[in-house]
């Protein structure tokens, strides 16, 4: 019974995984016609399917409207998980700056100009001038979009809990506003360090395993937890105490 169990959940996850896999690559003629609105939205289904079809459930909780360009909030997560770029494209829509084109784009065709369409900046995390460039183009994207997204400790390799970058700080000095800290809680996903950067890993590992679920949270009243016009050696520490403030062990 268990066995008829596992493979009808396989198949059910390998038929939505084809139909994210149409999703996306439905976008790039799209693209090319420059019906870049429409590309944009596509990925966004596509990055739903393909959550739906590794079996992961996303929440998102908040008690106030975030999502209004004109407040201008620079929002920053921890990130903990390879899977949280499809999050922030299929669930927040909200620009950020991503190291994935590196890994994702040998298994998806032109990962690179679908992310930029969508207002993603791609960073090279090892390349210092990726890094200063991300930072001049992150202004760009603030002024386009109105708001965008930023993971403080720049990849998976390193934790938030042990290191924060200014660039969130920056940021919302130029643009005069404040940060949005959101928090991921991520349930039992199964995956390891060696999966982090291994698309094919990831795939396999997930399209089998049981139903996970990853919260996303946004409250209003963390707003001010950390605060814009804190001095700058203080904004990193200000950075790791909110976030192991709210993670159940630190």
């Amino acid at each position: 019974m268990r066995l008829i169990t596992v493979f009808s959940r396989l198949f059910a996850r390998l038929f939505l995984l084809l139909s994210a896999y149409l999703a996306y690559l439905a976008q790039l003629p799209l693209l090319v016609l420059g019906y870049k609105k429409s590309a944009s939205l596509l990925s966004s289904v596509f990055s739903r399917q393909l959550l739906k079809s590794l079996g992961v459930n996303v929440v998102v909780k908040s008690n106030f409207d975030w999502s209004l360009p004109a407040r201008g909030y620079v929002h920053i997560y921890n990130h903990e998980n390879p899977l949280d770029v499809f999050i922030i494209q299929g669930y927040l829509r909200i620009p950020s700056i991503t190291t994935a084109s590196s890994h994702l784009g040998k298994i998806l065709p032109f990962f690179d100009r679908c992310a930029s369409n969508a207002g993603h900046i791609l960073l090279d995390h090892m390349d210092s001038e990726s890094r200063r460039a991300s930072v001049l183009k992150s202004f760009d994207v603030m002024s386009t979009h109105g708001q965008m997204i930023i993971a403080p400790n720049g990849s998976l390799v390193t934790s938030i809990y042990q290191r924060a970058s200014r660039s969130p700080q920056v940021l919302a000095r130029k643009f005069s506003t404040r940060i949005a800290p959101w928090v991921f809680r991520y349930g039992d996903v199964g995956l390891s360090m060696s999966d982090l950067y291994s698309p094919f890993a990831i795939l396999v590992k997930r399209l089998m395993a049981p139903e996970a679920e990853i919260t996303c949270s946004l409250y209003e009243e963390d707003l001010d937890s950390i605060p814009v016009s804190l001095p700058k050696k203080s904004f990193e520490p200000a950075v790791i105490d909110f976030y192991c403030s709210r993670k159940e062990q630190c």
